[in-house]
This record gives structure tokens, sequence and C-alpha cells, in this order.
């Protein structure tokens, strides 16, 4: 009987291997180029739209600096929202307080993700990340030579700015998702289940 009982199982974790890989792929969208620093205060709110590689998002991370050493700390919120610009449903709000030391100006990117774990997106949908803080103190990088096809920077600086919402300029940003398990995949975890208690039945 545990000889059958392990026939029968190895099939089902042979599929159950297959269709797990066959379903996780996941995703980086990474865009590490950063050519200046935009004062979050002054174009509060600032941020980056990209499409969506896959439907379950866990963190988003901007490459933030310090501007103005010796102005204060204050936390930063980060929002997600539905389509591309701020006009769109606010989906989730994020704040935390960034690190005591970040980069200077002209520095070496430095990347701090925030978590948003548990919201589901439309796989190929537009969304936009942006940033809000009440201090002079953090900046982001951005670069101006339209180095991320699939998104652009917003921000919500006068209209007569030439920085404003220009399709040409990118922030430095990432953002990782990672897939839901597909329907043949928790079949499978269903059957292999059903199997091992009925093994379990008939001893």
């Amino acid at each position: 009987m545990t000889l059958i009982s392990r026939l029968q199982i190895l099939p089902m974790l042979t599929l159950l291997g297959a269709l797990t890989t066959a379903n996780s792929y996941g995703g980086t969208i990474f865009q590490n180029v950063g050519f200046g620093d935009a004062q979050i205060a002054v174009y509060d709110p600032i941020g980056q739209s990209f499409v969506a590689d896959d439907v379950q998002l866990t963190t988003v991370a901007f490459a933030f600096s310090n501007m103005n050493p010796a102005s204060t700390n204050a936390p930063v919120t980060m929002s997600l929202y539905q389509g591309a610009g701020f006009g769109g449903l606010l989906l989730d709000s994020v704040t935390q307080n960034l690190p005591g030391f970040l980069p200077g100006i002209n520095d070496p990117l430095g990347f701090i993700d925030f978590d948003f774990t548990g919201n589901s997106l439309i796989l190929g949908a537009t969304y936009t990340v942006a940033v809000t803080t009440s201090t002079s103190k953090y900046g982001v990088a951005y670069h101006p030579n339209d180095v991320f096809a699939g998104g652009q920077l917003f921000e919500s600086y006068v209209t007569s700015d030439p920085f404003h919402n220009d399709p040409g300029y990118d922030m430095a940003f990432r953002v990782i998702t990672v897939p839901e398990p597909g329907s043949a995949t928790l079949g499978a975890m269903a059957g292999l289940a059903a199997l091992l208690l009925r093994r379990r039945s008939g001893r």
C-alpha cells in the first residue's frame, strides 16, 4: 500500500512543480539612471507611472537624496494611484521615516523601498506612484532623456515650468511584483492533499 501511494503521489508532485514554475514569473521594473535631483516639497506630489508586469505588488522604491542637510527630518508618504498621473483612484498610501544618512546631490543613487504588499494589480494596466513630505530636506533622482519607455514623471509644480509632466522625464525607481498562484497550481495542490489524506486513512 505504501509503494502504491508513493507511485500515485510522484506524478502529482512533478505536475505541481512544473505548474508552480510556469506561474512564477514575477518581475522587477528598474530605472536606475539619475541625472539630477528634484526637491520633493517643491514638486509635491512627484512620482512616476509604470505598466504592471505582474499582479501582486510587493515594494516600490525611489532614489532619495539629502538636498538640504540643515533641514529637519519628516516622514515621507508614498501613494499608489490607478492610471497615469494623480487623478485616478488612490489605491494605497505608505508613510515611513527615511534613514538618517542619505546620499547627497550627485552621489551614487540610494533606493529606499516602501512596502505595498497586499495590493493587487491588473496585468498591463498603468499605475502611478508619488511621494509627498513637509520638509525641504529630501529630494528624488530623475533623468530628462526619456530613459524609461513604460511611463513618465508626474509632478504638481506650476504648469509653465518646462519640467511639468514632461513625458521625456523619468524618475529613478524600482517596482517589484510577484505572480498570483494559477488555478492549475491550486488544483494540483488540492489533489496532492487529497492523496495524502487518503493514504493516512488507509493505514
